[in-house]
């Protein structure tokens, strides 16, 4: 898991209000009045979905009570948020690099793909 179980249940009510109508909420109210915008916690977003898939089309839970902020301040939030962007690189750095191929060995599984329509 990336995330800690406060800000889990956190942003289980910030990404619900994020995506459903009427937009906004109890959350996203104390988001703000700290000065965190939408766009500052795509990264925090996208480890919510990583640690907690949805299990139906609604992310998250609606509540008419914000959970305690796990975080002190805006600056908390933006490092929090830049965190988890760094081990969210690194993922994706991770994936996109292939394994060599092993030398000695003639059975090359992968194969060429061509985009050349036929007669060019």
């Amino acid at each position: 898991m990336i995330l800690t179980r406060d800000e889990i249940a956190f942003l289980d009510v910030y990404c619900h209000e994020g995506t459903e109508l009427p937009f906004g909420g109890p959350a996203t109210d104390v988001m703000t009045s700290i000065g965190v915008q939408n766009g500052d916690t795509l990264n925090l977003q996208w480890a919510y979905l990583r640690d907690k898939p949805p299990t139906s089309p609604t992310i998250g839970n609606a509540s008419q009570v914000a959970p305690p902020l796990p975080w002190a301040s805006r600056d908390a939030v933006l490092r929090r948020d830049a965190e988890i962007r760094a081990l969210r690189e690194d993922i994706q750095q991770v994936r996109s690099i292939s394994p060599p191929l092993q030398e000695g060995r003639g059975d090359d599984s992968r194969q060429a793909v061509s985009t050349r329509r036929k007669g060019e």
